[in-house]
């Protein structure tokens, strides 16, 4: 079923205004792009046991809803049902922020959680926005309006390559459990690194900018991450009003200051650069970032250095390159084993594990190569650790 919209986005003011504009608001009071091969992540290939792939705007990512329960989504939309933990509510839900300035505290998404469950949205670039042209498949959002909303969302990039599903669906669903809006674009991350030379940083600003950085790529506004996570927002506004989508939006850009930016693998790297030109509240990098001797590790970044986390596997290949890049980077803390430790970590933001897995690499994020006791995810505290306040 093909997804219905609102007003044709293309010949819309707001559209119009978004296309021509778009290259002028990503410059303004922006640093200028600061002047290692890196292998697919074999996890961003491996079938999810949990879940099978469906054309956009269908899913088949989530088991049907229990007997009984409404469905509430429209093209593209599931839902989960289940009984509302202690924090259920019939009236709308919001995250809220205390001030000392005398101003009104940010009351947060207005999310109704009067039905609660876990949404799980399935899309295409171009359902979002008739404008994209490249790497066209499937993205994932996710929110579970049975726990009580964070007032942030988290953008979680996936590793290098063109993957059909963008993006790890239990690592959505995980985060979203924590109360977070989640959102996976789909992104050029195809490029190879190892061609950008000494400005690997170029190449990832301009994927994530669609600003020219780089004579290796070529990317514009509407196949841009920062671009599509705002189209995205839209079009899930559209989708899922109560969701509240549209309050991570200022206008027509991403509201960053209320995002989380992470990925694994080459999406851990690509969210590093991401932190070092938008302020965002936090930067988790999964197995990741790599990048050794790349002149970006050693920038100052917009983000204050100390709300950078970074997690690898000891039994990953790239993993030496993971903490001299942490090192590079100046994170916090020296690298730590979280391993039979309990959080904070000493308050570490380096941290390494070498629980068994036969995929180091990709056990960082929540899917079928983490490990899990008794049901559970084995990495949940370290995860609690760098995704929460």
């Amino acid at each position: 079923m093909a997804p219905t919209h609102g007003p044709d986005p293309v010949n819309s003011p707001r559209r119009s205004h978004a296309r021509h504009g778009w290259l002028l608001i990503l410059c303004l009071g922006l640093p200028s792009c600061m002047s290692g091969g890196e292998a697919a992540d074999p996890a961003e290939s491996s079938p999810d046991p949990t879940t099978s792939s469906g054309s956009a705007g269908e899913s088949t990512a989530l088991p049907p809803p229990a007997e009984g329960s409404t469905d509430s989504g429209g093209p593209g939309l599931h839902s989960e049902t289940g009984a509302p933990d202690s924090t259920g509510t019939d009236e709308p839900t919001a995250g809220s922020e205390s001030t000392d300035t005398g101003q009104p505290a940010d009351p947060g998404p207005m999310v109704d959680a009067s039905d609660p469950q876990l949404y799980a949205f399935e899309f295409s670039p171009q359902d979002a926005d008739p404008e994209a042209s490249l790497h066209l498949d499937t993205q994932l959002a996710y929110l579970d309006t049975r726990v009580s909303s964070r007032g942030q969302l988290v953008v979680f990039l996936h590793g290098a390559g063109s993957p059909s599903t963008c993006g790890r669906p239990e690592h959505g669903q995980m985060l979203a459990g924590l109360g977070f809006h989640v959102v996976s674009p789909c992104y050029v991350a195809d490029y190879g690194v190892g061609n950008c030379g000494d400005d690997v940083g170029g190449c990832r600003l301009e994927a994530f900018e669609g600003v020219d950085h780089s004579p290796v790529i070529d990317i514009d506004p509407p196949d841009s991450t920062e671009y599509r996570v705002a189209r995205a927002l839209e079009y899930l506004q559209e989708q899922h009003p109560g969701g509240d989508w549209q309050y991570y939006l200022d206008g027509e850009i991403p509201r960053w200051d209320r995002m989380i930016i992470t990925g694994g693998s080459h999406g851990g790297s690509s969210s590093g650069v991401a932190g070092m030109h938008r302020l965002v509240h936090r930067v988790v990098m999964l197995s990741g970032p790599l990048d050794s001797g790349q002149a970006w590790l050693s920038g100052v970044p917009l983000t204050p250095i100390d709300r950078f986390y970074g997690f690898t596997h000891t039994g990953d290949g790239q993993h030496e390159g993971h903490l001299a890049a942490f090192e590079a980077l100046g994170l916090p803390g020296a690298p730590t084993v979280v391993d039979g430790a309990m959080p904070p970590y000493g308050g570490s933001h380096r941290l390494v594990t070498s629980a068994p897995t036969g995929n180091g690499h990709g056990s960082t994020s929540a899917n079928n190569s983490s490990p899990q006791q008794d049901g559970e995810w084995v990495f949940l505290p370290v995860w609690e650790t760098m995704y929460l306040d």
